[in-house]
C-alpha cells in the first residue's frame, strides 16, 4: 500500500517549463531580516532575565541554608558563631547587589 501511494505521489514531468531561480538572487528580504532581528533581541532579553533570576534564587538558597544552620546550632545549644565544622567549605554571605533585584516598574 505504501509503495502504491509513493508511486502515485511522484511528480510526473509537466509540459510547462518552470523558470530556474538563481540561488544568489533569492533572499529572505527585509521582512526576514526584521523578524530575525527581533527574535535575536527577544532571546537576548530572555537570557538576561533568566540569569538575574538564577542569581536571585541562588542568593535566597544561600540565606535559607544559613538560617537553617543557625536554627540547628540553636537547637543543639551552641551559638552559630562557635565555628561548627561542616563538610562543605564555609562561604561568607553577601548582601544582594543591584543586579539581583528587578528594575523599578518591571512587576
Amino acid at each position: 500500500m505504501i509503495v502504491a501511494l509513493l508511486a502515485l505521489s511522484t511528480p510526473s514531468p509537466s509540459s510547462t517549463a518552470t523558470p530556474k531561480l538563481d540561488a544568489d538572487l533569492v533572499t529572505p528580504g527585509l521582512w526576514g531580516f526584521v523578524l530575525l532581528f527581533f527574535l535575536a533581541i527577544a532571546v537576548y532579553l530572555l537570557g538576561r532575565s533568566m540569569a538575574r533570576r538564577v542569581r536571585r534564587v541562588n542568593q535566597r538558597a544561600r540565606v535559607e541554608a544559613e538560617l537553617v544552620e543557625a536554627e540547628l546550632a540553636e537547637a543543639e545549644g551552641r551559638s552559630p558563631a562557635d565555628g561548627a565544622v561542616r563538610d562543605a567549605p564555609r562561604t561568607t554571605p553577601t548582601a544582594p547587589t543591584a543586579a539581583d533585584e528587578d528594575p523599578p516598574g518591571s512587576r
